[in-house]
């Protein structure tokens, strides 16, 4: 059995939905662990929400199950999948939530579609409370995935959110914009050199450096955040603010 789920959404926490999926998963699993790791992927953000499940899932114990609901397909004919790696489970829509899995990585890929681990009646527009919760906390008492639904080969995997990398020179965008306003890249740091020339939207940044503190209040820098990806801060303030990112995709990261 496993002692946590984690929940990663797009409902945020003004409404009920995140907190009702917690309500449906202790009433299955009441023993079990419920870790919030974001309620708040920007509305039907794939990417944003690949990039939380990326950069947090892995800290979590091996046998962690992952719930994810981002899903603004629900209703649709699109999939229910549950994901089993070698280290955790992972359910969610097949939407490209789970692009980071390697495919070394998995064991294998239900459909979820067992009415048995589901609620009694199922809404169209909530699959994330009467399908989604009651899967992840089954699977959370020891349920084998192959109870959900059947086997599958292959699950969506999002394209065109890798950097592009043409004559030396790599080009990215921001995916994540946190709470302090500091704009996360999908460049992953390893590929940059000390030496390189980070730019915004044409804007010079310079090169990396290692902490807030190497500039002046007020002053933008580039350095490799704790998720291992390049991002841009404002010392004391805001980088969504000084430049003026209104949304992630309205951004252009140049190394060169």
């Amino acid at each position: 059995m496993a002692s946590i789920i984690t929940i990663t959404t797009d409902f945020g926490n003004a409404d009920g939905y995140a907190g009702v999926m917690e309500g449906i998963i202790a009433g299955i699993h009441p023993a079990v662990r419920i870790v919030t790791i974001s309620n708040h992927v920007p509305p039907g953000d794939f990417v944003g929400g690949n990039y939380m499940l990326k950069t947090h899932a892995r800290y979590f114990p091996q046998g962690t199950v992952h719930l994810a609901v981002v899903d603004p397909g629900v209703g649709s004919d699109r999939n229910i999948i549950a994901i089993k790696t070698s280290q955790y489970l992972f359910v969610g829509p097949d939407n490209g939530l789970f692009s980071f899995i390697p495919d070394e990585d998995i064991d294998s890929i239900h459909t979820v579609t067992n009415p048995e681990y589901m609620l009694g009646a199922i809404s169209k527009s909530f699959h994330g409370r009467d399908i989604m919760a009651p899967a992840a906390a089954y699977l959370s008492l020891g349920v084998d995935p192959a109870c959900l639904g059947a086997k599958v080969d292959n699950f969506i995997r999002l394209t065109g959110i890798d950097p592009v990398i043409s004559d030396g020179r790599i080009t990215g965008r921001i995916i994540w914009i946190d709470r302090f306003g500091n704009l996360i890249s999908n460049i992953e740091g390893h590929l940059i050199g000390e030496d390189r020339i980070i730019s915004l939207n044409d804007r010079e940044i310079g090169t990396l450096k290692e902490t807030f503190s190497s500039v002046a209040q007020g002053q933008p820098l580039a350095y490799i955040g704790s998720g291992g990806n390049l991002e841009i801060a404002v010392r004391d303030g805001s980088a969504r603010d000084f430049f003026y990112i209104t949304h992630p995709a309205d951004s252009q990261i140049q190394v060169a």
